[in-house]
């Protein structure tokens, strides 16, 4: 990977000769070689045998083909990024308009489908199949046989189609076989072209169509078998389907549930579970069978299924290509990942710096024909090249007025060298100079050109390119595997990329000549060292300017301003030292503080809860748990009773019994689901289910904590889930049970307006029981119309506690303000039911017996379907108040970090804006009269560049963020609204308005006052 130039001038008697410092073994400094690890060592010696052999195998050619190559790479990714989808699923219109042209070939009148399902002497599963298919040839058609198109690929497994056999009419005929990668098409042919209605029959074995997976039902593993006897493609429509699964007894009692069978047809599908038919006497078989006698469109499925108990089948390892499809796509991640073991590798040994000598000399002379400037970029001294160029500035005349400016000049510089403030412009300096490409010129520095540093630019630009590509076009398939690839993994592969790219077109290492010259200024910066040149009072020097770039930057910065104040007597010398690109400590935090601003609020959109509360999304009422979307209860009787434990929390004990329905029309098992608040104001219930029967038989069940910040009820979060995990499918009503308790139901909460016994904003001990959540009577699960009979609610306190409570009744809301936002939660008080005129035929009734109250609610609808809206505006259940200390456990800190925490968002966006729109004013003002500190670089400028702006981005993040779910007619969004436009405007018209182009020219700066960069 050598330079194409050749480094024959560092060689030459006036370069290299006037660098042969020729010494005594006494002062001679060893030199060694840079220790670098084995394995870059190995990584660099490997590229250079690949440079090398690639170079003596072909020239300019061979590199312009290589580029050629990963051209056409890159616009392969192109094409995939940009241009058609390969293969793409068909679309709802593409089925759909096949029905016009089903009769354009053949139609199947009729498809049976026979499987024998076995097991191998490996006990693999072997599916023997037996298709006949009644094909009719309309007229006119050009046809003389059918395609069936076979999976060869299936889950990983390999089905290797076998023993495949064909009749067209009773007659055997050949199969012709077409192979692809995951498909194998069968051609049957007759001998010349086919009318009317023909027979075939098709017979082939396949191998592995079960695989291991995590039964939705239950969360424990199982074997399935979910097969389409169609196959990957069926452009065919049929009148007739008949589909007969056949296994063996001890197949059949492996069984966890019914198989069952389901026709599908685009968003149409219907399915039944299946019931094994009757058997012959001594038969140790069973037989499944479903049909249908409907005309179906063409891209139709049938599928059957079968879930085994793990262990029934054994399961062969994966294919090699499910491995390709799987992980081929991060092949460019891992071929990325090597180039950047390479680069780095190249840029630590084959292309480090050149070695010089083994040793190296003190020298009190400065370089030949080096300036202090070029110095500055061989030995990489960003920080401290200004002063060095200042210092040979002042050594560079003789004239005694200029020569004391110049050193005015560069004791300022030596007072702001090495600080932080001065880092970012010293090293856009170091940067910009032209001795950086002079370096290449002079022979110092070289590019190492070759074959591998063409491949470390052209692969990470074409690959990526690639991986992007393969991004767009798999997200339109099917996926194999859950791999979290497609965004982690290209965003990894795309930072590599640009790691390698800058590795390869940043390098520069020192030639033998740089090297040597690199070696020389090492030497002198050991006779600065040995001689104190720096603490010296003497600014004449020749090699001081050298010397300044190889002491730590600040150090040499102090020494130097010292030694012009001692030379020219004058201690205030480096007066002035600031510039106006210098950033001062303010600066540096005005700075950091807006970009720590912006960054704070894409944080707060990510991590704190929404401060406006969102429509209820509670999972069970979703469908989205498998197995409830057909069930539904036609009777509830919820019992809940309050006491207080011997730790003085509150203890609710809750028994509901309800009738279920359920449907065997789903797909799943059939499943029931319910979901309980768990959190209120932060705080939990402690609520545990302890059982769930049917038909008095436990059943298995799991629970889930929907919990979130807001500790409530947005998007279901703060609740309990419960799902049942029943195995065997169970149809019809059952009666179901469920006892569940809270170990802490109080909580800390603020008194409403109106509440008896308690002044607003008072906190008091709340206890809130909801036996089903805002939106119940509208959820399929429990019925729309009619509304489960009976739907009865009891709530039991004792006495003691009753008569502490200042308010306990039926969970209502506060309706009195016009806005139905401001709405709050409420309670009806116990007996009042029957002065509402829309109670209904809606009842409630007290008793009292053993020292405690019962309040029972049994809901009814009217004459038109309707509820007690006191009732039902909100969750369904009772709730009591009671004094703050009634019970351990309510937690007011908590509370207030929940109304922090919500009212966090409306509070940060306004004061944002406020602050976006103050500085943007104060740029305005200032602006518009022509203020110098509007112009100067300093701490004003930069409060109306960086953070007036940085605050107006912020707040809007956070008010686009806060008001995303906002209720339409919610007041708030109006100040939120204006605040933020104002901001970006005010900000806008500020950074304007302040721009340098309107700096007043006529008012001369002070002498003392510096020009003003930025």
């Amino acid at each position: 990977m050598a330079d194409d130039d050749t480094d024959e001038g560092a060689d030459s008697p006036t370069d290299a000769g006037y660098y042969q410092a020729e010494a005594d073994a006494s002062e001679r400094i060893p030199a060694p070689a840079p220790k670098q690890t084995w394995l870059w060592v190995v990584l660099s010696r490997w590229m250079l045998r690949l440079e090398g052999w690639l170079r003596s195998h072909g020239g300019r050619g061979l590199r312009i083909g290589l580029r050629v190559f990963w051209g056409a790479v890159a616009i392969v990714g192109v094409a995939l990024l940009f241009g058609p989808v390969i293969n793409p699923p068909l679309t709802l219109d593409d089925i759909t308009q096949s029905a016009s042209t089903v009769t354009d070939r053949w139609i199947a009148r009729n498809f049976a489908a026979d499987y024998q399902i076995t097991r191998n002497a490996q006990g693999e599963l072997v599916a023997h199949v037996t298709e006949n298919i009644s094909a009719t040839f309309p007229d006119g058609t050009d046809e003389s046989g059918i395609q069936r198109v076979l999976a060869t690929e299936y889950q990983s497994h390999a089905l290797n189609p076998s023993n495949v056999h064909a009749t067209l009419d009773g007659t055997a005929v050949e199969v012709g076989v077409a192979r692809r990668a995951d498909q194998e098409t069968l051609t049957i042919e007759g001998p010349g072209q086919l009318q009317g209605d023909h027979q075939f029959v098709l017979q082939y074995d396949l191998e592995n169509l079960a695989y291991s997976t995590t039964d939705t039902a239950t969360g424990q593993a199982t074997e399935l078998l979910r097969w389409d006897v169609f196959g990957p493609s069926w452009p065919q429509g049929f009148a007739g389907l008949d589909v007969k699964v056949t296994i063996a007894k001890e197949l059949d009692d492996r069984l966890i549930r019914q198989p069952r069978g389901n026709l599908a047809w685009t968003l149409l599908s219907a399915g039944q579970w299946l019931s094994p038919e009757p058997s012959t006497a001594g038969s140790t078989d069973v037989t499944y069978h479903f049909s249908n006698d409907q005309n179906i469109p063409p891209h139709a499925q049938a599928a059957f299924s079968m879930s085994f108990e793990p262990g029934t089948f054994s399961m062969p390892a994966p294919t090699p290509l499910y491995f390709v499809q799987v992980w081929g796509p991060l092949a460019p991640l891992i071929f990325l990942a090597l180039t950047l073991l390479l680069a780095l590798a190249a840029r630590a040994v084959a292309w480090s710096d050149a070695r010089g000598r083994p040793w190296f000399v003190a020298q009190s002379d400065p370089p030949k024909d080096i300036t202090a400037r070029m110095a500055a970029q061989i030995i990489q001294s960003s920080a401290a090249l200004e002063l060095a160029d200042a210092l040979a500035s002042a050594q560079g005349v003789k004239a005694k007025a200029t020569k004391h400016d110049r050193l005015i000049a560069a004791a300022r510089v030596a007072e702001r060298t090495g600080r932080i403030g001065d880092r970012p412009r010293a090293l856009r300096k170091y940067l910009t100079a032209p001795e950086r490409g002079g370096q290449l010129t002079a022979g110092l520095r070289r590019i190492p050109r070759g074959f591998v540093r063409d491949l470390f630019i052209a692969a990470p630009i074409a690959l990526t390119f690639v991986q992007w590509g393969l991004v767009r076009q798999l997200s339109y398939q099917t996926t194999l595997a859950v791999v979290w690839w497609p965004v982690a993994f290209v965003l990894v592969s795309s930072v590599i990329a640009l790691i390698v790219l800058v590795i390869a077109l940043t390098a520069r290492p020192l030639t033998r000549r740089g090297a040597l010259v690199k070696q020389y200024l090492l030497g002198i910066g050991v006779y600065a060292d040995r001689t104190k040149l720096l603490d010296r009072d003497v600014t004449s020097d020749r090699v001081l300017p050298y010397a300044v770039l190889l002491a730590p930057p600040r150090e040499a910065g102090e020494k130097t301003a010292t030694l012009i104040e001692n030379e020219l007597g004058d201690p205030t010398a480096t007066k002035g030292w600031r510039t106006g690109d210098f950033l001062t400590g303010p600066r540096l935090i005005i700075r950091a503080l807006a970009v720590l601003v912006v960054a704070s609020a894409i944080g707060a959109a990510a991590a704190l809860p929404y401060p406006f509360p969102r429509s209820p999304d509670y999972l069970s009422y979703s469908g989205d748990i498998p197995g409830t979307l057909d069930t539904s209860v036609s009777a509830m009787d919820a019992v809940a009773t309050l006491s207080r434990s011997a730790d003085q929390h509150a203890h609710l004990d809750v028994t509901e019994k309800l009738t279920v329905a359920f449907s065997d029309e789903g797909s799943q098992v059939p499943q029931f689901s319910q979901e309980w608040p768990s959190v209120l104001n932060g705080q939990s219930l402690g609520m545990t289910v302890t059982s769930v029967t049917l038909d008095g038989a436990a059943i298995p069940f799991a629970t889930e904590q929907r919990s979130g910040a807001n500790g409530g009820r947005d998007d279901g979060a703060g609740t309990l889930l419960m799902h049942t995990m029943l195995r065997t499918v169970t149809t019809g009503s059952h009666a179901v049970q469920i006892s569940y308790s809270l170990q802490s139901a109080a909580v800390a909460a603020q008194a409403t307006a109106g509440e008896p016994g308690t002044q607003a904003g008072q906190v008091v001990d709340r206890v809130r029981w909801a036996a089903l959540l805002d939106g119940w009577e509208s959820d399929q699960q429990w019925g729309d119309h009619p509304v489960p009979s009976p739907m009865r609610v009891s709530f039991r306190l004792s006495d003691e506690l009753a008569a502490l409570a200042t308010d306990a009744g039926w969970i209502s809301l506060d309706t009195t303000p016009e806005n139905y936002q401001d709405w709050t939660d409420s309670v009806l008080p116990f007996g009042a039911l029957a002065d509402e005129s829309d109670a209904g035929q809606t009842t409630e009734s007290s008793t009292s017996a053993d020292c405690s109250q019962t309040h029972v609610l049994d809901l009814k609808s009217d004459a038109n379907d309707s509820l007690p809206f006191d009732v039902t505006a909100d969750d369904l259940g009772a709730g009591a108040v009671f004094p703050a200390g009634t019970f351990a456990g309510p937690s007011e800190s908590t509370m207030r970090l929940v109304q922090v925490e919500s009212a966090l968002p409306i509070v940060a966006v306004l004061a944002l804006a406020a602050l976006g729109l103050g500085l943007g004013v104060v740029g305005i003002v200032l602006g518009a009269a022509r203020r110098r500190r509007a112009f100067a670089a300093g701490p004003v400028r930069d409060a109306v560049w960086w953070l007036a702006p940085a605050s107006a981005l912020a707040a809007t993040i956070l008010f686009v963020w806060a008001t995303s779910d906002m209720p339409a007619d919610d007041l708030t969004f109006i100040p939120l609204a204006l605040g933020s436009v104002a901001a970006l405007l005010a900000s806008a018209a500020g950074l304007i308005l302040t721009r340098r182009s309107r700096a007043v020219k006529s008012r001369r700066p002070r002498k003392s006052t510096p020009d003003v960069a930025d």
